[in-house]
């Protein structure tokens, strides 16, 4: 082998090797780069399964009170309908005390 074919040897090595460290530079920065967005896109995920469970604790809440509101209604319904039943039981015992003479 000649010098001159060592030597393009050699050059031929040293830009390849050359290639090489840039093209892990690039990678390095792709890795570093997709590492950022996955970090990025874990934090995002965290903060909107807080915010849904914080929403999913106030529907709880609104429902049950709802509920309870319901449920006080019903019962002041009832309460109302046995005030009007007894009512008109009065109005009708008063109307067949005045039919009858």
């Amino acid at each position: 082998m000649t010098n001159e074919q060592m030597e393009r040897k050699m050059e031929f090595i040293v830009e390849t090797l050359a290639r090489v460290a840039v093209n892990d530079e690039k990678h390095d920065l792709r890795l570093s780069r997709l590492e950022r967005i996955a970090k990025l896109m874990v934090r995002a995920g965290l903060r909107e399964r807080t915010a849904r469970s914080e929403g999913d604790e106030r529907l709880k809440k609104a429902m049950a009170e709802l509920a309870e509101a319901q449920r006080r209604t019903e019962e002041s319904i009832a309460h109302t309908d046995k005030r009007l039943d007894a009512l008109i039981d009065i109005v009708r015992q008063q109307q067949n005390g005045r039919s009858q003479p």
